[in-house]
């Protein structure tokens, strides 16, 4: 296999590799938008976009934070938990954020008494019981927010789906325009080949030695035994 053949397989493993990646981010990007409740479940991972400076500086407003599945029961003070909560007193419940103060099991219940703590705070947030813990804070990206937020929306999906289009119909055109020359190259590399492989059976082709036959000398007999007949035989 020569350099161009190998360079042409890596590239193709390195496009259609990125095309899956950017594929699935765009398929968590979709779930958390129509379907956000079932995000969590599929790829062990949810996100939410931090709204308030109640964690800074762990986390500040605007960062996209990542929050994976997580057992009561494994949970311990200090944790960062996610879960949701009515911070504005208006009956919508949202994600946030915060440390465990302490959690302690209910007698004969099977779920977790557990108190929260801002970052800084020396007064606890409040209390929640482990059924409303969403998941464990995992990492974070600054500054994302406002941008998946509008990648979220209608309007950022539609924009998202409209350029996958066009970069997949512009990858089509330049594939097709690459086929005649990679035909061309595959057609003398096939040349060079069968070239070889004839150079290759000449110089293998066996040496014909021709043998000389000898022609067989008469026996002559011996000048001895010939007199001694000569003798034996009767005088006429």
């Amino acid at each position: 296999m020569n350099n161009d053949k190998v360079k042409s397989i890596v590239k193709n493993v390195s496009f259609w590799s990125m095309f899956v990646i950017l594929g699935i981010i765009l398929l968590f990007i979709l779930m958390e938008a129509i379907i956000p409740s079932q995000t969590l479940n599929v790829f062990q991972v949810k996100s939410y976009i931090a709204k308030y400076d109640t964690m800074e500086p762990t986390i500040k407003p605007n960062n996209l934070v990542f929050i994976n599945k997580v057992k009561p029961e494994n949970l311990e003070e200090g944790d960062l938990i996610t879960f949701t909560a009515d911070i504005n007193y208006d009956g919508d419940t949202e994600m946030v954020t915060y440390y465990i103060d302490s959690i302690a099991p209910v007698a004969n219940e099977d779920y977790y008494r557990i108190t929260v703590i801002a970052e800084g705070a020396t007064v606890p947030f409040g209390v929640i019981t482990s059924d409303r813990i969403i998941g464990g804070y995992a990492f974070k990206l600054p500054v994302l927010g406002p941008v998946i937020e509008f990648v979220k929306s209608p309007f950022g999906i539609g924009a998202i789906v409209i350029n996958i289009l066009i970069i997949s119909g512009i990858v089509i055109i330049v594939k097709q325009g690459q086929k005649p020359e990679v035909k061309k190259v595959e057609e003398t590399e096939e040349v060079e080949t069968v070239k070889e492989t004839k150079k290759i059976e000449k110089i293998e082709e066996p040496v014909k030695v021709e043998k000389k036959v000898e022609p067989k000398e008469k026996k002559q007999e011996p000048k001895v035994v010939k007199e001694v007949e000569k003798a034996k035989k009767p005088k006429k």
